[in-house]
């Protein structure tokens, strides 16, 4: 009796084995990530603490590939950074999202668009054109956080004159 009952749990298992995970709708995902994406440059570009509402997208162990600067790892470092970059004189930023993907099982996916940068600098305006690419991952909740966030100009900077 006993090798009957085991023998006719063989097909239980695998069955069970086998069963497919639920299935992701990517383009709701994909959708959602750029809304995230553009949700976030909007309210960082009305917060009064720029450098506060930027982090507040980002995963407590995210990190930050500035151009021509080290990384800055974890929400405290990149906070830094920004901060350091709204200090400047005439600083402005402006970014849009492109185009985004996600991976198969709808937990991490990116980002990639453009950005202009405005500051002061000694003869006037200098404006930076560039591209950027982040990293996001669903978090338990639902919600997109970033884990890598990277930037850089379409040109380099003219040397001084």
């Amino acid at each position: 009796m006993r090798l009957t009952a085991a023998v006719s749990s063989i097909p239980i298992i695998l069955l069970a084995g086998c069963a497919t995970p639920p299935s992701v709708d990517l383009e709701a995902e994909r959708t959602a990530l750029m809304d995230a994406d553009r949700a976030w440059y909007e309210a960082y570009a009305a917060s009064a603490d720029r450098p506060g509402t930027f982090v507040s997208k980002v995963a407590a162990d995210a990190v930050l590939l500035p151009p021509d600067a080290p990384i800055a790892e974890g929400r405290d470092a990149i906070h830094a950074v920004i901060a350091g970059l709204e200090a400047t004189p005439g600083f402005s930023v402006t970014w849009t999202p492109v185009a985004a993907d996600v991976g198969s099982g709808g937990d991490l996916g990116y980002t990639r668009g453009t950005y202009r940068i405005s500051f002061d600098g000694p003869a006037g305006a200098i404006n930076i054109v560039g591209k950027y690419l982040t990293l996001w991952k669903k978090q338990a909740d639902g919600a997109w956080m970033v884990v890598v966030d990277m930037f850089n100009a379409d040109a380099a900077m003219a040397p001084p004159m």
